[in-house]
């Protein structure tokens, strides 16, 4: 690690394969998997991250913008990659030109997309994108939406090969309204086919819903794994919700990430001496003092002021003093020879992402996918 003395974001592909052999054991073996990694592979790095998914088995790749779709397939990856998200015109050639799916979610979208495939002279592949109760992307489950998504599939430009809906609540125990959107896309779909629409792919599954198999019937399960399921959190080893800790433990499934760094100076200081911006906190007694060259710069909160710990020499230290962009300070007067250069777990070896959460009122996704870009990502294989 000496390449790496301030700080780093340990990656272990080892641990990602694994979970998505977990999740593969879950789901109906005719269902195929969409591995999610937008948002840079929820800060895992998505180039590594993807070839891993793929190399183990991974059937789709998942993104939010067309810039990400680019980016895997000028890493080389010739999978089937949907863009899950808006598309602005100007980058629509590109999502052609590289055989990206896109997905459309109103007649306005599907007419640009179909303008840029003329241009190109090959068909756009497409999604179609059902709003059943998330509201937000998506067709309304409407008859005027039903006829304007057969008009859609009629466009020699678009090639319709999905359709897919969103869950809202799937990462909560109590699954009413996950039944709910389950009936109403299966109308949608009924509807369609009473049209004379038969699209090949559909998909309504996220990491939520698939760890409904716990909580809910096996033909339910079946019923909303579909032809797909679209897999993001679990396959970075972390539960959807801090709800769902209890129902994924006996998963074991295995975090990816850990943010390390290095103390860089041990201080001491007598009591009554303030810490930080705005002496938020003033030692009690004779303390010693970490400082650590990471903050919030780096994607280490500044709401972790209060409650947060990092781990140095085996054992835990409480934050001390409000969180600088570029340093924070730890009290380790009760941990004997702490020194500049110690190796400093900020999180990972039992500082959990849902941990650092619940402490500044986020989830784990906003923590992991916050690590910032100065931070190093650094793979390794600790099986």
């Amino acid at each position: 690690m000496d390449n790496y003395r301030r700080a780093w974001a340990e990656i272990d592909p080892s641990h990602i394969a694994h979970n998505l052999r977990v999740v593969r054991g879950i789901i109906p073996s005719r269902t195929s998997l969409m591995g999610i990694v937008k948002g840079d592979a929820y800060g895992h790095g998505i180039v590594p991250v993807a070839e891993t998914l793929l190399q183990n088995g991974a059937d789709v790749l998942g993104v939010a913008i067309c810039e990400e779709g680019i980016t895997l397939r000028e890493a080389g990856m010739s999978a089937p990659i949907l863009i899950m998200g808006f598309t602005p015109e100007v980058l629509l050639g590109e999502t052609v030109r590289l055989g990206l799916t896109q997905t459309v979610f109103n007649p306005m979208g599907a007419k640009a997309l179909s303008g840029a495939a003329k241009r190109l002279g090959k068909r756009a592949r497409v999604h179609i994108k059902i709003d059943t109760g998330m509201s937000r992307l998506g067709f309304l489950p409407t008859d005027e939406s039903m006829e304007a998504i057969c008009e859609i599939a009629r466009d020699p430009m678009l090639d319709v090969q999905g359709i897919y809906t969103h869950c809202a609540t799937s990462d909560a125990l109590e699954n009413a309204f996950v039944y709910e959107q389950q009936a109403r896309f299966a109308r949608v779909l009924g509807a369609l086919e009473g049209r004379g629409l038969h699209i090949p792919v559909k998909h309504m599954s996220n990491s939520g819903a698939v760890i409904q198999k716990f909580l809910t019937s096996d033909e339910f399960h079946r019923s909303i794994s579909l032809d797909m399921v679209r897999v993001g959190i679990l396959l970075y080893g972390l539960p959807p919700s801090h709800e769902m800790e209890d129902v994924c433990r006996p998963l074991n499934l295995r975090p990816a990430m850990r943010l390390l760094s290095q103390v860089s100076m041990v201080k001491e200081l007598a009591a009554g001496v303030g810490i930080s911006y705005g002496h938020r906190f003033t030692t009690a007694r004779p303390t010693t003092i970490a400082v650590i060259p990471v903050g919030y710069a780096d994607g280490y909160p500044r709401r972790l002021t209060e409650g947060g710990r990092v781990l140095i020499r085996g054992k835990y230290a409480p934050i001390v003093g409000a969180i600088c962009m570029d340093q924070c300070m730890a009290d380790v007067t009760d941990i004997p020879g702490v020194s500049p250069g110690d190796t400093v777990t900020m999180l990972g070896n039992g500082i959990s992402a849902d941990d650092l959460a619940d402490a500044v009122g986020t989830i784990s996704y906003e923590i992991v996918c916050g690590i910032g870009k100065r931070v190093p990502r650094v793979y390794i294989n600790g099986n």
